[in-house]
């Protein structure tokens, strides 16, 4: 893991190399990620506009408590529905100056959460939310 992302200060926002890194990396993403997490359940409520999916996504706001861990594992399991914010993350720079999501890696990543890392996630109840973490972690850096 790339120490520079993970000590989570913002003078070394600069080492990260898009803006999944540093969501997936940094310590100090919290805010972004809520914000985030808020933007894409109101992206997928407007693309599947039924009260089953407005009280599923109601079910699944994060609360105060909610660990750096939850808030990954919630935005990236959106992320894999919400094709709005898998377009943004390849065009707008995140709080105006996180560099964009290449789109030949964002493809092969987007791919990989989709067909392996969601899928593997949801068959085995062994694994745990830093377990899913850390595959999204892998899937990035493979991707």
């Amino acid at each position: 893991m790339p120490s520079t992302c993970a000590s989570g200060g913002d003078q070394l926002l600069s080492h990260c190399n898009d803006c999944v890194m540093y969501l997936l990396y940094s310590g100090g993403s919290e805010q972004l990620l809520r914000g985030l997490i808020e933007e894409s359940m109101r992206s997928i409520a407007g693309e599947f506009p039924t009260d089953g999916v407005r009280r599923a996504l109601g079910a699944l706001v994060p609360g105060s408590e909610a660990s750096l861990s939850s808030l990954r594992a919630l935005f990236f399991l959106l992320l894999n529905q919400d094709s709005r914010m898998r377009s943004r993350l390849c065009s707008d720079k995140l709080l105006g100056y996180l560099p964009v999501l290449c789109p030949y890696k964002a493809c092969s990543f987007y791919e990989l959460l989709k067909e392996t890392v969601v899928p593997m996630w949801i068959k085995d109840e062994r694994v745990e939310l830093v377990d899913f973490v850390g595959l999204l972690k892998d899937a990035y850096l493979v991707a």
